[in-house]
């Protein structure tokens, strides 16, 4: 507790000041260059290989607000401009919801 309050009453913004010192040798690897940066590709990479007589069964898609099309336009972009995510051939999606933050923000 004493340490979260002795970081918390910090107001500078550079991470430098605001990581105790301890754990300064691990900034390079949670650095926003690393972290913008994805894996390479490699030979364990997997798909599922669905059976022949397998059929996706029909499930009605969850509604969205224009505010939510915006925003996950502008997610799914961003993170295909990554490589995050991929486009998928999949006749299968899993559903997902927003969850508004305090702030309003999606």
């Amino acid at each position: 507790m004493e340490l979260a309050q002795k970081y918390t009453k910090q107001q500078s913004d550079d991470p430098l000041d605001i990581v105790p010192e301890e754990y300064h040798r691990f900034m390079k690897i949670f650095s926003d260059k690393e972290v913008k940066r994805f894996p390479p590709s490699r030979k364990w990479d997997h798909q599922i290989e669905l059976l022949p007589s397998f059929e996706p069964k029909a499930f009605p898609n969850y509604k969205l607000a224009p505010r939510e099309m915006e925003e996950l336009d502008k997610f799914l972009n961003e993170n295909l401009e990554k490589k995050y995510i991929q486009p998928s051939k999949s006749p299968m999606a899993s559903p997902f919801f927003f969850v508004g933050k305090k702030d309003g923000k999606l």
